[in-house]
Formats: C-alpha cells, sequence, structure tokens
C-alpha cells in the first residue's frame, strides 16, 4: 500500500488530543548534496515514563497545509520502526505530516531506555524549533498526548566510523588502533580511563551494532 493511499484525510481533524509531553524526538541533519538533506530521527520516551505507557499514530513534520518536511522519503533500510512496518502520510486542514504504518498500532516501550530510530530525506534543511511532532490516537497506560511539541536538533556521531567517512570498514579497524597505539581518548571505547583489551571489545560491538 502506497504513501498516497494511506493519506488520511480525517483523522488530523479528529480532536481531543490532551496537550503535554510523553516522548522526545531528536534529529539531525546532513547535507548530502543537489539540494537534498538525510535526516536522522531518535524517538524515546520522556523522564516522565512508566512501565505500560504507550503511544499510537506518532507523527512528524507537521505543518499546514503542508509538512514542513519537503519531499520527504523514509529509507526503507531503517523498516521496520518499531511495531510499525511502513510510512505513511496524513493530511488535515491545520495539520500534516509524516507517521508509520499501521497508524492504529501502539508503540508499548520495553524501557525508559528504549530509542526508535529511522532515517530519510528531504529537500529542506529545519533549523532548531521548526520541526514538530506529535501523536493523535489514544494512548495507553497513562502516557500523554502530544500536540505539536518541539523536536530537538542536534549534531549526530557514529562513534566507530572514526576516519569520519560516513561508512564502517575496515579503515575504521586501522584507525582504532593507531588511536589505541598513542592512547588517545577517542579509543577508551569502554569509558574506563584505561586502554585494555575492553576497549578493543567495546569498539567491535560497536562496530557491529552499526549506525542509524
Amino acid at each position: 500500500m502506497n504513501n498516497l493511499k494511506k493519506t488520511l484525510a480525517t483523522l488530523l481533524l479528529s480532536t481531543g488530543a490532551a496537550i503535554g509531553q510523553g516522548l522526545d524526538l531528536e534529529y539531525a541533519v546532513s547535507d548530502i548534496g543537489g539540494g537534498i538533506y538525510e535526516y536522522r530521527f531518535f524517538l524515546s520516551p520522556d523522564d516522565g515514563w512508566e512501565p505500560g505507557m504507550g503511544w499510537a499514530h506518532v507523527v512528524f513534520g507537521i505543518g499546514a497545509p503542508w509538512p514542513t518536511l519537503t519531499d520527504w522519503f523514509g529509507d526503507p533500510d531503517s523498516l521496520p520502526v518499531g511495531p510499525w512496518d511502513d510510512y505513511a502520510s496524513s493530511a488535515g486542514a491545520d495539520w500534516a505530516a509524516y507517521s508509520f504504518w499501521p497508524v492504529t498500532t501502539h508503540w508499548i516501550p520495553a524501557s525508559g531506555d528504549e530509542t526508535l530510530v529511522w532515517k530519510g530525506t528531504a529537500a529542506v534543511d529545519l533549523e532548531q524549533g521548526e520541526l514538530l511532532f506529535g501523536t493523535r490516537f489514544v494512548t495507553v497506560g497513562g502516557a500523554a498526548a502530544i500536540d505539536r511539541a518541539v523536536a530537538d536538533r542536534i549534531d549526530f556521531v557514529c562513534d566507530p566510523d572514526l576516519d569520519g567517512d560516513g561508512e564502517l570498514n575496515v579503515f575504521d579497524f586501522l584507525a582504532f588502533i593507531n588511536l589505541f597505539e598513542v592512547q588517545d581518548p577517542l579509543a577508551d571505547f569502554d569509558g574506563d580511563g584505561e586502554f585494555t583489551v575492553l576497549d578493543f571489545l567495546a569498539f567491535q560491538n560497536a562496530f557491529d551494532t552499526g549506525c542509524p
């Protein structure tokens, strides 16, 4: 089912969403050329999270009458995102945005540290304060619904990408070895202030996990 078929013209006209913060959304932007920007999103519960809380119909790039994320294309390699297996779009007279499908499915974090990540591209570079997100459907477990919260723009750092080329490959291993030999703090991957085999293991784990 493509995004056009999943446009939900009436859902965003519903009322009753409580104003409150229950989730935090951070995003990083990279200029990849040709007027196109790559976005990386990190969605997590805020400090008020309690077990059983959940949210449905998470939307981002809220605008009117069009989403602020111009020409957004969600990276299919990021899917699934939590319980959702596709991207979707929603439209309304005062609120248009992008979201996930199925929109009625709740994300119930297993812990307060759980983070959902996804990425995609857009033809606009949104500064701090310009990207809004929210939730529209009924929450569960006492979670607060969110009405136009501000996402925080951050500088994204991929720790195991030590040569900074945007890829994880053998050159990052060579960079780690060089940093380790001179006891550069960047090689202290387990953060204990010492340079031991545990740093090699921590780097290996970070490299295997990759970056979203």
